[in-house]
């Protein structure tokens, strides 16, 4: 981590690909480990180990969470709803977890789907915008609800 943090991003790999050979059952290497390589854009690898951490860690919202995030962003739709809404479930009031579900939703076209967290988030979050910012984004783009 004290590598990663110094931007010597090759050797933290290095040493987190020996502590995952050595250890794999170690599912917080597993995630850093995929954590570091979704940010060196090496997303195959980084889905593996962050998948790996995830059946590891069921409980880690903060795991399903970014797993969630490459999948949507590799386009895994099935397999990003999972993720994101594991998320949801073990932290119902994390706004990044619910305006990230949001917008997978609003990315695909599922407007209902994403109506109903946009509510979601307006009822854990009422002094926050950005639910009433994407129940006012579904209900324009909804037809027949002007």
């Amino acid at each position: 981590m004290l590598y990663s943090q110094l931007g010597r991003n090759a050797e933290a790999e290095t040493l987190l690909r020996e502590v995952v050979k050595a250890y794999p059952e170690l599912y917080d290497v597993q995630y850093s480990l995929g954590l570091l390589l979704a940010e060196e854009k090496k997303y195959i690898e980084a889905e593996q180990h962050l998948a790996l951490a995830a059946r590891g860690i069921p409980d880690g919202s903060r795991v399903h969470y970014n797993l969630g995030i490459l999948y949507d962003f590799l386009r895994k739709d099935q397999p990003a709803e999972v993720a994101l809404s594991r998320a949801v479930a073990l932290e119902p009031n994390n706004m990044d977890y619910l305006q990230a579900l949001a917008q997978h939703y609003l990315r695909r076209g599922n407007l209902t789907a994403a109506g109903r967290i946009a509510e979601q988030m307006i009822a854990r979050h009422p002094e926050d915008r950005k639910g009433s910012e994407v129940k006012e984004f579904v209900k324009r783009k909804t037809p027949g609800t002007n």
